[in-house]
């Protein structure tokens, strides 16, 4: 099921709003990642200069369209380290393709989704499949006019975010200006924490 207003542009009008390389720099995402998971990957904004960075990369999206569409640039422009899932990590039934992930991935991606119905769920899905130390990375639009984003009724601001990972279990290291519509916060899944 897609999440409430996650509805996506066209491609050109989408790269206008997000600097990839700078804002994966930001939050934190480095050659220390092994296993980066961005979820909701999308036209693969941030997947393919993450992939260029991380020894592997995987993208999840609800929609297949999507994935379809980041399959075909994965094979036109030959990434050797990115594999692609349809699915949705807080399905109670775990995809198979994404069981081997479960407790071992080392930096997750919720960009833009946290207006979603259930926010607490998804994080907790997002902290199942991180291992001990490893961190979550938000953007989220911010709560002003922009030129797209959800309606400003669901959109959640930074405190709310934290409030909602912290229930999850996880701890905030920062937070970080976006410029000019997003923020972002990234966290940690404390170490010693089962699954």
């Amino acid at each position: 099921m897609k999440f409430r207003d996650s509805g996506m542009p066209d491609e050109t009008m989408w790269k206008t709003f997000f600097r990839p390389d700078i804002i994966l720099e930001q939050l934190e995402i480095d050659l220390t990642v092994g296993t980066f998971v961005d979820v909701g990957c999308g036209y693969g904004t941030f997947l393919f200069p993450a992939s260029r960075i991380v020894k592997n990369a995987v993208g999840i999206d609800i929609d297949e369209n999507m994935i379809a569409y980041c399959e075909a640039e994965v094979k036109n422009k030959k990434y050797g380290n990115i594999r692609l899932v349809t699915g949705d990590i807080s399905d109670p039934l775990i995809p198979e393709q994404l069981a081997p992930y479960l407790g071992a991935a080392d930096y997750i991606t919720l960009f833009n989704l946290l207006h979603c119905e259930e926010p607490v769920r998804l994080l907790d899905s997002a902290y199942r499949f991180l291992r001990p130390g490893g961190k979550l990375g938000v953007i989220h639009w911010k709560y002003m006019k922009t030129p797209r984003g959800p309606a400003l009724e669901i959109r959640p601001k930074p405190g709310q975010i934290v409030e909602w990972a912290a229930e999850a279990g996880f701890a905030s290291i920062k937070q970080i200006d976006l410029p000019p519509y997003h923020y972002g916060i990234v966290f940690i899944k404390p170490k010693g924490e089962n699954i």
